[in-house]
């Protein structure tokens, strides 16, 4: 159990969900590939963890308040890097489907991100990216993670956010290679906690920003 906590604590990962791309002391590390974007596994497959805010601010409120640097949204914690800056892969802005960049930490290490779904009605937003192609050693226990935002309109200058976070571990190395008990290991271990309390800070930090 202590060699599965130590994997976990320094196990680097990112998360990302403002609307536009933001490129500040951040370029394509030497050596640079831009491989193509994982295809998502089945659910069961997958370790994942919710978290949820409500916000007392209406809707397009909220929505507006994400428009800002993944830098300044991002919480970094004493046990993950923060994020230093983005840089656009895409021709088109990040954000809408297809959209790709990479994302420095504060580290020194980088990962890829790619938009999957961006939806939103009057009501409702929905925005689901995946997350891979890490750079860093202690991170090479995960294949891909996938990130998932239902911004919901409550009514009465409500808005209810919903983020949950899935991860795929590699199957030929540590905890991933021991299957369901390896994704439960790494859930309770990892994901749980130290991810968790990344996620917490995240949305509080959503909140305060919107309701400021």
């Amino acid at each position: 159990m202590r060699r599965i906590r130590a994997v976990f604590l320094v196990l680097i990962v990112s998360a990302g969900f403002v609307r536009q791309g933001d490129a500040q002391m951040c370029a394509p590390p030497p050596g640079f590939v831009d491989i193509p974007a994982p295809a998502i596994a089945a659910t069961e497959e997958l370790v994942s963890h919710t978290e949820e805010i409500t916000i007392d601010r209406p809707f397009a409120v909220v929505l507006d308040s994400l428009n800002k640097p993944l830098k300044d949204t991002i919480h970094k914690t004493s046990a993950l890097p923060g994020v230093s800056g983005d840089y656009t892969l895409s021709k088109i802005s990040f954000g809408l489907p297809g959209s790709r960049r990479i994302v420095c930490l504060t580290d020194g290490s980088t990962l890829q991100e790619q938009v999957l779904t961006r939806e939103q009605t009057g009501h409702s937003s929905h925005f689901r990216y995946v997350v891979w192609h890490y750079t860093s050693d202690q991170a090479r226990p995960i294949d891909y993670g996938v990130g998932d935002f239902l911004y919901t309109d409550l009514g009465s200058g409500r808005t209810h956010i919903t983020w949950t976070y899935s991860f795929k571990l590699k199957e030929d190395r540590f905890p991933g290679y021991l299957g369901a008990l390896g994704r439960y290991l790494f859930r309770v271990g990892f994901l749980d906690h130290q991810y968790a309390a990344m996620m917490r800070g995240t949305l509080d930090g959503t909140k305060a920003n919107a309701e400021q």
